[in-house]
């Protein structure tokens, strides 16, 4: 497929122009709103919801199907998105244009769930929202490589693992604060404002590839509105690079990605885990640590301990990816992991959560800080956008496995015995931390000989 290589920033010299600081951080702001709002959402927002239209037994099962249907969507429209925007040309670039309009649907989206009173209704509405979400996330993760160089990327990973982990924990603070007040609307305005305001950052100080002039100042983006606004409602523009999405996007060639596929396969079982602990968190405090009402406060200090011993362990373990390569950090973080899911598992109070946060934060912290940096460095140059887009897969299959089989094996082991089905479903987490540690061991980091598992 045509598109410029990774480090290709110059329309005109093909050279990639150091990146500084501010423009990298720039570039993570609406990773940063993001993470705000999915963490808002998920961890808070969407239980509470969910447990007001259905009876209490079915409440677990119920955000499992909302979840379900929002990483269905996830799977099929980011690659999608991604891949189109491979093939996208615009005095904007290739990326921002579509990323901007499917953050202005996501906005709109969001309005509609403060008036979902039905199960159906959310679940429709969250399909939507997920469906324009990953319309502007699947050109958003071929935007750094596009515009960062190779050198850089492993800061540039970790100021998106930093911007996840802090826009999680101010998501899930916010929120819980908001709605333990009874605010739900409030809660998810906020989530919306931070994915705009992020947005908007990152639009002004990406410097992309197709574009030939960077819009560094909200005076050049006013500037040059029109032309960009013309190119994304052009047909033609829409109808070369939907084409060849369609015909490419899913194609065969993907098979031959060995290590890449290994890497998914790892990121499939990893994410499952932690997909199975965030969901559920909520009604594990209610039901299992006796929290009740008080459990939508009671996830804020706990998530708030996560996240910063998550972004404290960022650091070395990007230290770590140089002395040991990132295939050994991911298995190291993956082998915490599992230690950390078990002792959620088996923990006897709410206090000792707080411990145990400790290891659980840290393998996440280090996780962060090597899985992306790999990824990236093993996708085609020339695909970004298709190839980081198809890894959401993983990353969504991972969401879709995770409440699919945890949100039942719940409610029927709390039928039986009620508040253990979540310390049930924390074990199998601990069993899939594994399995993406087995996984990774195959894969063979660019600049190795061989896999883990060979050496």
């Amino acid at each position: 497929m045509p598109g410029p290589a990774f480090a290709r920033t110059d329309a005109t010299s093909g050279a990639a122009p150091r990146i500084g600081i501010a423009r990298l951080g720039g570039l993570t702001a609406y990773w940063l709103g993001l993470s705000v709002l999915w963490g808002a959402l998920t961890t808070v927002v969407l239980p509470h919801l969910v447990e007001q239209v259905v009876p209490n037994a079915l409440k677990t099962s119920a955000l499992s199907l909302v979840a379900g249907v929002q990483a269905i969507v996830s799977i099929i429209v980011q690659p999608t998105a991604g891949a189109a925007s491979d093939h996208w040309s615009s005095p904007w670039g290739r990326r921002r244009p579509l990323m901007v309009v499917g953050v202005a649907a996501q906005l709109v989206f969001l309005a509609l769930l403060t008036r979902a009173g039905t199960l159906w209704a959310i679940v429709v509405v969250m399909a939507l929202t997920e469906a324009a979400s990953n319309f502007a996330q699947g050109p958003y993760q071929g935007l750094l490589p596009d515009t960062v160089e190779s050198e850089r990327r492993g800061l540039a990973s970790g100021l998106l693992g930093a911007a996840q982990l802090s826009g999680q924990v101010v998501g899930v603070a916010v929120a819980g604060l908001l709605v333990a007040s009874g605010q739900d609307a409030a809660a998810i305005a906020f989530a919306g404002g931070a994915v705009g305001l992020g947005l908007l950052t990152t639009v002004v100080a990406a410097v992309e590839p197709a574009t030939s002039r960077a819009a560094t100042t909200l005076a050049d983006l006013r500037a040059s509105a029109g032309d960009g606004l013309h190119h994304i409602f052009r047909a033609r523009a829409w109808r070369r690079a939907l084409r060849t999405m369609v015909l490419d996007v899913w194609g065969p060639d993907v098979l031959e990605q060995r290590d890449y596929l290994w890497l998914l396969v790892s990121r499939l079982a990893i994410l499952m885990a932690t997909g199975t602990l965030q969901p559920f968190i909520y009604f594990y405090l209610e039901d299992s640590m006796g929290l009740g009402d008080s459990a939508a406060a009671g996830v804020v200090p706990l998530a708030a301990l996560v996240a910063f011993v998550a972004l404290l362990a960022a650091i070395p373990g990007g230290a770590a990816t140089a002395r040991w390569g990132r295939v050994r950090t991911v298995l190291a973080s993956a082998l915490l992991g599992a230690m950390g899911a078990l002792a959620f598992a088996v923990a006897p109070s709410y206090a000792a959560l707080f411990v145990i946060a400790i290891p659980f934060g840290m393998a996440l912290g280090v996780f962060l800080s090597a899985d992306w940096a790999l990824l990236v460095e093993l996708v085609p140059p020339d695909e970004a956008g298709r190839y980081l887009g198809l890894s959401n897969v993983a990353t969504a299959g991972a969401g879709l496995l995770a409440v699919a089989i945890g949100g039942p094996i719940a409610d029927l082991v709390n039928a039986a015995a009620p508040g253990v089905g979540y310390r049930v479903v924390f074990l199998l987490a601990a069993i899939e931390f594994l399995v993406g540690a087995w996984s990774v061991r195959h894969v063979r980091e660019p600049g190795t000989v061989s896999a883990v598992s060979q050496s």
